[in-house]
């Protein structure tokens, strides 16, 4: 009767065990998913806007060194480090997607007063603007970037490199296109001014105004007194 009872318990004991594992085993596979992708936007948006996102990147290593302890079984140890782990991850999660979503809507602004620049002049073709525009505004990038075939991290890494730079490069040439057409005098004001800037008479130069008045865009500049 007794071995029948010690049989029991260590059958109890040994599902705890496993139960223990899963459990610990599903949340540092998701958070390893989430640092995954939080890298990957980073990739991509230093492709695509140029810029880099500062967060601590040795939250990727630690979600390593805490798998190595599951695969090793010490649980306490890692029930102990996954409060701090999550805080990482969830920290250098809300800075990427905070400054990616800051970015996204400044570009989608400029792409949108393009396309209104671009309905009076007509230099550019309209589908590939309205094509950034949804790109920047629904963000889909996972499907642009993960393949249906298992992949290295940096295979992703050079995927997500690739789209930013591509969509980078459409930007480029559609701005390029647009303005591209107007004197060096007046370009970077017209720019200004699509992002819906003010421009103070007073401060334009005598050759600006001219130059102004006599583009393709003369006719909708607006004198207002302030």
């Amino acid at each position: 009767m007794s071995t029948d009872s010690e049989s029991l318990e260590a059958k109890l004991q040994s599902v705890q065990k496993q139960y223990r594992r899963q459990h610990l085993a599903n949340e540092l596979d998701e958070l390893a998913e989430t640092m995954e992708e939080t890298l990957l936007q980073r990739e991509l948006a230093s492709a695509f806007f140029d810029e880099c996102v500062e967060i601590d990147t040795s939250a990727r290593q630690s979600v390593d060194e805490v798998m190595d302890l599951l695969e090793r079984g010490e649980y306490e140890t890692i029930e102990e480090r996954l409060p701090g782990l999550e805080s990482e991850v969830e920290s250098a999660e809300t800075t990427v997607q905070n400054r990616i979503q800051e970015l996204r809507l400044k570009h989608n602004s400029t792409v949108t007063a393009m396309q209104r620049l671009n309905d009076r002049v007509e230099r550019v073709d309209e589908l590939r603007l309205r094509a950034l525009g949804g790109l920047l505004d629904d963000w889909r990038w996972k499907e642009h970037v993960y393949s249906k075939e298992d992949v290295t991290f940096e295979e992703l890494s050079q995927n997500a490199r690739e789209y930013g730079q591509e969509m980078r490069e459409a930007f480029d040439e559609l701005q390029e296109t647009l303005f591209g057409h107007y004197p060096p005098d007046i370009r970077s004001l017209i720019e200004r001014m699509i992002d819906d800037e003010r421009l103070s008479y007073a401060d334009l130069k005598p050759e600006q105004r001219t130059l102004l008045a006599e583009s393709d865009i003369g006719e909708y500049i607006e004198l207002t007194l302030s």
